[in-house]
């Protein structure tokens, strides 16, 4: 099944109150163009899966939650605290194509680009402070300080020096750390500690197969599929867990080729030859057992809920992980 069937089928128990996250989002979005663009007419969307937010939105149901709409623009919030990270990553690495479009950096400059980040930070804060709990602003905030702290942490590192557990590391700090977040929310609203503590767990898990399996994409898919240049990560000279153990499975003369492709331009050939090695050390394999794995434990916390269509949607959003090609 494709991603898009699935995500749909997944999304069904939240779907209306899914639609009105994507307007507040797409209404805070545009506010922020509309500062720094003069532009007439219709502003583009935000675009996206919705991941978070609809993750906001399920556990609520799978908690008991009898409106999850009520949850509407708590689920908002996460995904601008999202967009306000892709914002700064992009400036960070000096990337131009986001979602197979210009990203801020490029509509506007680096500068523009890091206050509208900023801009979303604020907006997804103040959101969810309209819904009275200290709790849960303060988890938001701590948040993003943890993701701030892993990715500084992380700066400056070379990538021939980091470890697959520096790379894991990363990625519960900067990724799952939101997933965790934007599902235990609901929880904590209600003031059930057990739940969120679950959630967050799931959240976790979730968060770190979402990774894992971004950091396989970038090599394996073309643009068209991910919205971002092919093998990334390899041009930025960063450390992911694939990179690592391809690193590690080949012999010293293709290292010192896959060494030779940092901060270049690569070729289709180029491209090719990572892909082709990916596959032949079995890397591609492992990473994705990785992914698999990570994916079980989030479904089997999610089996932990009573039985409920949110509870299972919940339950069935781990075979996204494992499918995704974007």
């Amino acid at each position: 099944m494709e991603t898009k069937a699935l995500l749909k089928q997944v999304y069904a128990p939240v779907a209306a109150p899914l639609e009105g996250v994507r307007d507040v989002v797409n209404g805070v979005w545009k506010d922020a163009l509309r500062l720094v663009l003069s532009v007439e007419g219709e502003l583009p969307g935000a675009g996206g899966k919705l991941l978070r937010p609809a993750l906001t939105l399920i556990a609520a149901g799978a908690t008991g939650a009898d409106d999850p709409g009520r949850f509407t623009r708590m689920a908002a919030a996460y995904e601008l605290l999202h967009m306000a990270s892709l914002a700064h990553d992009d400036v960070v690495d000096h990337a131009f194509l986001r979602r197979g479009n210009a990203s801020l950096n490029a509509l506007w400059d680096n500068h523009a680009a890091v206050l509208g980040g900023d801009y979303l930070v604020a907006r997804a804060v103040e959101t969810l402070g309209e819904y009275g709990s200290c709790e849960i602003v303060t988890r938001a905030v701590r948040t993003v300080r943890a993701m701030a702290e892993c990715e500084l942490a992380f700066f400056g590192v070379p990538a021939e020096a980091a470890t697959e557990a520096d790379c894991l590391r990363l990625a519960e700090g900067k990724t799952a750390s939101l997933f965790a977040a934007a599902c235990e929310a609901p929880a904590l609203l209600a003031g059930d500690v057990d739940a969120a503590d679950r959630l967050r767990r799931y959240g976790t898990a979730f968060g770190v197969a979402f990774q894992l399996m971004d950091d396989l994409l970038d090599l394996t898919q073309p643009p068209g599929e991910t919205g971002k240049p092919a093998c990334g990560d390899i041009t930025e000279g960063k450390a992911t867990v694939p990179l690592i153990r391809l690193r590690e499975a080949l012999a010293l003369e293709e290292r010192g080729r896959l060494k030779a492709l940092s901060g270049a331009a690569l070729t289709e050939e180029d491209i090719a030859w990572v892909r082709a090695r990916l596959t032949e050390t079995g890397v591609a394999e492992e990473v994705g057992a990785l992914v698999a794995g990570h994916a079980e434990l989030a479904r089997t916390l999610a089996l932990t809920f009573p039985a409920s269509p949110c509870r299972d949607a919940l339950a069935e959003l781990n075979k996204v992980l494992v499918l995704r090609k974007n």
